[in-house]
C-alpha cells in the first residue's frame, strides 16, 4: 500500500504541484491580496491543475520515458494508463470546481485555458521544440496571473510572472539536453535535437542570464525590501550562474543535475517576490 501511494505521489510530482500552488499564492499576495481563505482556494486549485498537468504529461510521454526515464511509475508499469487518466481527471475537475465556486469567473476561465493548454502541450506541442517550451513558460506566467486576478491590481502579477516565464524557458531548453536520446528517436524537435547541444547550452544560458541582469530591478524601482534582494541573489542568481558553468563542462552528462538545480531559482524567485511584500 505504501509503495503504491509512493508511486502515485511520484506520478503527481507533488513537489512541483506545491510550487505551482505557491506561484498562484505569490501572484495574489504581490498584487495586494491578504493571507485568507481566498489564498487557500487559490493555492489548492492551482496545485490540483498542476498535478493534472504532470500526470497528463507522463501519460503522453510514456513511450519516450521508456527510453529516457524507465524507472517512472507509468513506463515501469507500476501504475496503469487507466489509473493515471482517472487520477488526472479527478484533479482537473476538482481544480476547476474550486475556481468556479470559490474564486471568480475570470479564475475559472484561466484555469480552463490552462487545463486545455496542458493537454495540448503534452499531446502535440511538446514535440515541436521551442513552441512547446514557450507554451510551458506561458503556463508558468498564467498561474501567477491566476493569483493576481484575485488581488487589487492583477497587472502587477506580470512582474513575477515574467521572471517565472524566463526561468522556465531556459530550464526547458536545457531539459532538451537531458532527454535528447529519446527525443531524437521520436523526432521531438527540441533546440538540442535541431541545433545540437552546443547551441542549446548557449541559447538556454543567454535566456537565464536575462534573469540575473534584471533581478535587482524590482528592489530598485518597486521598493521591495532587502529580503527580496538577498533571496534573489542567493537563491536565483547564484544557482543560475552555477548551472551554466556546469553545463559548459559536460552538457549531456550534467543536464539531469542542472535541470533539478534550476528548480531552486524558480522557487526562490517566487519566495523573493512573496517575502518582498509580506515581510
Amino acid at each position: 500500500m505504501l509503495e503504491k501511494l509512493s508511486d502515485y505521489l511520484k506520478l503527481m510530482r507533488i513537489g512541483n504541484g506545491l510550487v505551482i500552488g505557491f506561484a498562484a499564492l505569490t501572484g495574489y499576495v504581490f498584487t495586494g491580496g491578504e493571507l485568507n481563505i481566498t489564498a487557500v482556494y487559490l493555492f489548492i486549485s492551482a496545485l490540483f491543475i498542476g498535478v493534472y498537468g504532470n500526470i497528463i504529461n507522463d501519460i503522453y510521454d510514456i513511450e519516450i520515458d521508456k527510453i529516457n526515464k524507465p524507472w517512472r511509475p507509468l513506463p515501469s508499469g507500476r501504475i496503469s494508463l487507466k489509473e493515471a487518466w482517472l487520477l488526472g481527471t479527478i484533479f482537473c475537475v476538482m481544480g476547476l470546481i474550486i475556481s468556479f465556486l470559490f474564486l471568480s469567473v475570470e479564475c475559472f476561465l484561466i484555469a480552463s485555458i490552462a487545463a486545455l493548454l496542458l493537454i495540448l502541450y503534452s499531446k502535440y506541442l511538446k514535440r515541436t521544440g521551442l513552441p512547446g517550451n514557450l507554451t510551458i513558460s506561458f503556463l508558468s506566467l498564467l498561474v501567477i496571473i491566476y493569483g493576481g486576478i484575485m488581488g487589487d491590481d492583477f497587472l502587477l502579477s506580470l512582474i513575477p510572472g515574467l521572471y517565472a516565464f524566463i526561468i522556465i524557458l531556459g530550464r526547458e531548453i536545457f531539459k532538451g539536453l537531458e532527454d535528447i536520446e529519446g527525443d531524437r528517436k521520436y523526432n521531438v524537435k527540441t533546440v538540442a535535437v535541431i541545433l545540437g547541444e552546443k547551441y542549446a547550452v548557449i541559447i538556454g544560458s543567454l535566456t537565464l542570464l536575462i534573469v540575473v541582469v534584471i533581478s535587482p530591478l524590482p528592489y530598485v524601482f518597486l521598493g521591495l525590501n532587502i529580503i527580496y534582494l538577498i533571496i534573489a541573489f542567493l537563491g536565483v542568481d547564484l544557482p543560475i550562474i552555477y548551472s551554466i558553468m556546469l553545463l559548459r563542462k559536460n552538457p549531456i552528462g550534467l543536464s539531469w543535475k542542472v535541470t533539478r538545480l534550476l528548480k531552486i531559482p524558480l522557487f526562490a524567485g517566487l519566495l523573493a517576490f512573496f517575502a518582498g511584500v509580506i515581510i
